[in-house]
């Protein structure tokens, strides 16, 4: 199953294990071994450093004005986007319930104490009471099923409550990854803000970020996904990395609240022994091939092998953009580019 693989995939490449990693690579060794086709359907690298793009290279049929299909990258985005609407006053907080926002879909389904009781955060952190698991496509929120259907968002409303859910002593429930309920986030904007998800993050966001080509994947009635296949040039999802490690904040204007980022890149959800979960930002540690440092990381991903990494302890973020969709080793290439070869090479000084 594609999610399967998706998750499967991130959570094995963050190890040591491959012998990929083997090697003491540098930047042009890397852009060597991409162009003969060693690491399949990679379209492009780049590496932000101290505010400066210092590596820039594209492969196959990718440039600089390729649209990039992040896949489940957009999440992260949205996440952002949730937090623009928090700064411009159209939600309180991530502890806002989500329900109350869509009266006009009444009757909603299944509409019971635990539903109600969903919140922004609840989304966020894939840890809602809504049963969906893009793991188990017997679950009826599994992505396919939304797909199928004219309106997501009626679909996505009405949704049974998982059997026996419940929240831990930290306020949240299990972790279950639920690409449905990343696109009611979408929505939930929508109706906070009064305009479609497509205005208000052009306003909020790319219009400030310079952001002027893009392309969103909607509903048959033109819902945008606000959980994957936003498309963008490589540059452009840069600077999410960017605005990230400025902290919300882009050409001395505040774009998130303060301490979004903080929030958002926290470990909210425990995911595996290597990895965790923020508010759609996966958190976890780098190792270096050559030197053995680890970097803590945050980072975008999207199936195919795309990611965006923001390493704050080296003011650096790495965009890697990839279209090996549906394979186990997707994002073990993206890991084994970073740790192989661009962190060993920042690290001794081999790029400035």
């Amino acid at each position: 199953m594609m999610m399967r693989q998706f998750l499967s995939g991130l959570i094995a490449v963050l190890g040591l294990a491959s012998a990929a990693l083997a090697n003491n690579g540098t930047m042009d060794e890397m852009t060597a071994t991409i162009s003969r086709g060693d690491y399949k359907d990679i379209t492009s690298v780049l590496v932000l450093k101290d505010g400066k793009i210092v590596y820039e290279r594209y492969f196959g049929r990718s440039g600089p004005q390729y649209l990039n299909n992040t896949r489940s990258a957009t999440k992260s985005i949205t996440s952002m986007a949730v937090g623009a609407a928090i700064e411009q006053g159209g939600f309180s907080s991530a502890d806002d319930k989500v329900m109350p926002f869509f009266r006009v879909y009444d009757p909603i389904k299944h509409l019971n104490d635990t539903k109600k009781d969903i919140s922004l955060k609840d989304l966020l952190t894939m840890s809602s009471a809504l049963d969906c698991n893009d793991n188990d496509q017997t679950t009826p929120g599994y992505e396919d099923k939304m797909h199928q259907e004219q309106d997501w968002t009626r679909f996505v409303l009405d949704l049974p409550t998982m059997p026996g859910w419940s929240r831990d002593a930290s306020g949240l429930g299990p972790f279950r990854y639920c690409t449905a309920g990343s696109f009611l986030a979408g929505q939930a904007i929508e109706m906070a803000v009064g305009q479609s998800l497509d205005d208000f993050i052009d306003a909020a966001l790319f219009t400030p970020l310079g952001i002027t080509r893009y392309e969103w994947h909607s509903s048959p009635i033109g819902e945008e996904q606000a959980g994957g296949g936003l498309e963008l040039t490589s540059r452009d999802l840069m600077k999410f990395g960017q605005l990230a490690l400025q902290n919300g904040v882009w050409n001395g204007r505040r774009l998130l609240p303060e301490g979004w980022i903080t929030e958002s890149t926290t470990a909210h959800r425990v995911v595996s022994e290597v990895q965790s979960y923020g508010y759609h930002w996966w958190i976890g540690d780098f190792f270096s091939a050559t030197t053995g440092l680890v970097h803590k990381g945050y980072y975008m991903a999207g199936n195919g092998g795309s990611k965006v990494a923001v390493f704050e302890d080296m003011d650096m973020v790495v965009v890697i953009t990839a279209e090996r969709y549906n394979t186990p080793d997707m994002h073990q290439q993206s890991n084994d580019l970073l740790q192989g070869y661009i962190l060993p090479a920042f690290e001794l000084g081999a790029v400035h």
